[in-house]
């Protein structure tokens, strides 16, 4: 836990060390990027959409790797949840066709949510309040005219229909084989600076919905070769036009140009 503490202080302590690189005067010699990246790059925007812009510069610049890790610790998780929500489900099956009974819980989906308690306290009350009429549990009430059944009643006859447990163990798993866990980093170049102009972009653009166009991807170049600081690093506009333009295609996550 200390560890973990550790290293959450540290990545605000960078973030902030970058922050203040990008918006204060340094003796760095890029105050005359600073100017051009506000006066000319960023001119237009309101204040929370620079700042947006400004925290995923930071992001990118000291954590793609991290991001890297990540990914690959999500992919193993992807493959474990898999195997894990089938052979659960297999085993449920197999104890039904052994008809020596079972807890309904294991078989009605309608059953489990009667028992299961949201994690969050937060959802605990609204749970409550709305699971009788989200499962039909509702008092019966007097039939309508017309003989139509009233609401609770439908709901309960919509449950006997429902998936089962198993069945919903079986989606989860077809959900996770459908799930790619993936930000825009290309496996083939993995040089520091086209994956911080990718990761740049992800969060850009998957978090904050920006649109990339020219002018947002010349302010790319000047905050990213500000924000990594590194006098080994200089991230110019057509780095990051040809980093984006390599990447694998991802529809609808990259505008059009402006």
């Amino acid at each position: 836990m200390q560890d973990r503490l550790q290293a959450h202080i540290n990545n605000i302590r960078d973030d902030i060390a970058c922050i203040e690189r990008l918006t204060r005067s340094h003796d760095d010699g890029r105050d005359r990027d600073r100017q051009e990246l506000y006066g000319r790059w960023l001119s237009g925007l309101d204040d929370r959409k620079v700042f947006m812009f400004l925290l995923a510069a930071c992001e990118a610049a000291h954590n793609h790797t991290r991001i890297r890790l990540r990914l690959k610790e999500a992919r193993l998780l992807r493959q474990e949840i898999i195997k894990a929500a089938r052979e659960l489900s297999r085993q449920i099956r197999i104890l039904e066709s052994l008809d020596v009974g079972m807890p309904k819980e294991l078989v009605s989906t309608r059953a489990l949510l009667r028992i299961a308690v949201p994690s969050h306290p937060d959802d605990v009350d609204a749970w409550e309040t709305l699971r009788p009429q989200i499962l039909g549990d509702e008092p019966d009430s007097i039939v309508k005219v017309c003989d139509e059944l009233d609401s609770s009643v439908e709901v309960r006859s919509a449950w006997d229909s429902a998936p089962d447990l198993a069945d919903l163990l079986e989606a989860a798993a077809m959900a996770a084989e459908d799930y790619i866990p993936a930000l825009p980093l290309h496996s083939r170049q993995k040089g520091e600076k086209t994956d911080a102009i990718r990761v740049f972009a992800g969060i850009l653009t998957r978090i904050f919905k920006f649109d990339l166009t020219d002018r947002i991807k010349h302010a790319m170049a000047v905050a990213a070769t500000i924000a990594i600081n590194r006098p080994d690093i200089v991230v110019t506009y057509d780095n990051v036009r040809k980093a984006l333009n390599d990447r694998q295609p991802r529809p609808g996550k990259v505008a059009p140009e402006k």
